[in-house]
């Protein structure tokens, strides 16, 4: 007998075809296709402004996969249908999902060449605009079966133009990454000097999409657990290596790092098949944060998802180096320096802990959704009160300088439990040939229902992100980063307001499994109340 805690689902892994019906569904919502196809834009034809040109501008869809687009609740390296479900994937982000494509990938999964035509061949109906399906490095990746991981690079600066077919919805151009020249692979097998950049510095924004599933060491079980190795790992050798040169190779103002798992938390007591998170392979994140502080990549932000919430999460990091210093100083009276990074969770659009943390159709349809709503709300809240989570960004009323950034959205703990979705805006204020770092980025957090103000709102100067200017309202002290400073790593990250006390750690647990089990047995109690009601209620009648 074993007992887990919260309860584990029971998720049963999909099929190839299963994966291609998927996207095929989302394919033909109509709201979706018409996304897709873009919008006509009105813009000037010429530098002095006189006369209009319209043009046609489109999204660019750009991302990586979690377990449940991959195919396996949890899942890692071991799925069986690992390399079909990557191309699968690829194929939805290029909407190539047709036979053709599926036959063919299929044929390339298991290793064969009968594709080999259409891949050298006539790419026509690969094509999205200038994107090329067959001569994107994510999509040579998946065919080596390396997993689901690249890099897009987007220029603010340039304007729009009718004969460049590269201008995405919102503004700005996606750049190629034969001109981006930031995926390692693709500077492998050029011909041209990688050294010149051909785009602006000061204008745009590099996102990396990591792949933390196809690579991933399996979830440790029993007595495995708590056994921290370099052999736990998230992304694996390969994708590491890309990663770290990917970003040394980017010169743009931002860069947004993409997790389909949350990297800053640290939540329950469990193994990782329960709640997964970075933390679980404590060794494997310390390499996260070394690689992206180390890098020198101006203003990261991380974003992530899979936990059915939004939050807005801080950590505070400090050289190794500086903290031994401190403390070999005798606690010198100057603090070592701190920079902060910021990680949003957006998660998610179809379920939520304000709706149902649960995918079953079954939770979301009387006669049980009412039940599962609140138990689903009710428990989550409560985390949020009790739980020592000091990572959570809080905002207090009137305070300008809050620690969250200015912006608008709720006060307190940064968090939201419905379904949502994040935009992220741009403030490029800076003047090509300037050498300061101004400009700024805002995050909202919009929840369901259309023209409603943000749920979360925050705003970060880039200086504040890059690290040249630091945040205010870290509470953590020096000898909380003394105490955590006896690994190998670099750097030293931890929640902003401090490390939690043991005692504060697990009453929060004893809280959690308190409530779970009240909120569990509630319709039996329910039920055995109203049974004892009517019984007396009969009794006294019949009297």
């Amino acid at each position: 007998w074993t007992i887990t805690f919260p309860p584990p689902s029971v998720h049963l892994d999909a099929t190839p075809d299963i994966i291609r019906g998927w996207y095929e569904k989302q394919l033909e919502v109509e709201g979706y296709r018409q996304f897709l196809q873009g919008v006509d834009v009105n813009v000037t034809s010429n530098d002095d402004g006189i006369g209009m040109e319209t043009i046609h501008s489109k999204p660019i869809i750009f991302g990586t996969i979690d377990d449940h687009d991959y195919g396996q609740n949890n899942g890692d390296f071991t799925y069986q249908f690992r390399k079909e479900s990557n191309l699968a994937f690829i194929d939805f982000l290029f909407d190539d999902i047709t036979q053709d494509s599926k036959e063919c990938a299929l044929q390339e999964a298991n290793e064969k060449d009968s594709c080999g035509s259409t891949v050298n061949g006539d790419n026509s109906r690969h094509q999205k605009g200038d994107r090329s399906k067959i001569s994107d490095p994510m999509y040579q990746r998946s065919l080596d079966g390396k997993g689901v991981y690249g890099v897009q690079l987007f220029d603010f600066s340039r304007k729009i133009n009718v004969d460049d077919g590269n201008s995405v919805l919102g503004g700005g151009h996606w750049v190629p990454v034969s001109d981006a020249m930031i995926d390692p692979d693709v500077i492998d097998g050029a011909s041209t000097n990688n050294t010149i950049v051909n785009y602006s510095t000061t204008h745009s924004v590099a996102v990396f999409a990591l792949d933390v599933r196809s690579n991933k060491t399996p979830w440790p079980k029993g007595k495995q657990h708590g056994h921290s190795s370099s052999a736990l790992d998230f992304l694996g050798a390969e994708q590491w290596k890309w990663f770290r040169s990917a970003l040394a190779n980017s010169r743009a103002r931002v860069n947004i790092i993409v997790s389909g798992t949350q990297v800053h938390t640290d939540r329950f007591p469990n193994d990782g098949n329960v709640v997964e998170e970075w933390s679980k392979f404590p060794e494997s994140r310390d390499m996260l944060y070394d690689v992206i502080l180390n890098s020198g990549v101006r203003s990261p932000l991380l974003i992530s998802g899979d936990v059915h919430m939004s939050q807005f999460l801080r950590k505070d990091c400090v050289r190794s180096t500086d903290v031994q210093k401190w403390n070999d100083d005798k606690r010198a009276n100057a603090d070592p320096p701190k920079r902060s990074l910021i990680e949003v969770t957006t998660s998610g659009m179809t379920h939520s802990w304000g709706t149902s943390f649960s995918s079953q159709p079954k939770h979301h349809t009387w006669p049980l959704w009412p039940y599962s709503y609140l138990v689903s709300r009710t428990f989550m809240t409560i985390c949020h009160y009790v739980c020592p989570w000091n990572e959570i960004i809080i905002r207090k009323m009137g305070q300008e300088e809050a620690m969250v950034g200015r912006g608008d959205g709720l006060t307190g703990k940064q968090y939201y439990l419905g379904l949502n979705f994040a935009e992220l805006e741009f403030d490029f204020n800076q003047e090509e040939d300037s050498t300061s770092d101004s400009g700024a980025m805002t995050v909202r957090v919009f929840g369901r229902k259309e023209n409603e103000p943000p749920k979360l709102e925050a705003r970060w100067t880039f200086d504040e992100l890059s690290g040249a200017t630091s945040l205010p309202g870290m509470t953590a002290k020096v000898e909380e980063f003394v105490s955590l400073g006896q690994g190998s790593s670099d750097w030293i990250c931890l929640p902003y307001r401090g490390l939690p006390s043991a005692f504060h750690y697990y009453a929060a647990i004893a809280i959690q499994f308190v409530v779970f089990c009240s909120l569990f047995f509630l319709p039996y109690i329910v039920a055995m109340g109203a049974f004892v009601m009517g019984r007396r209620i009969w009794r006294s009648v019949s009297d």
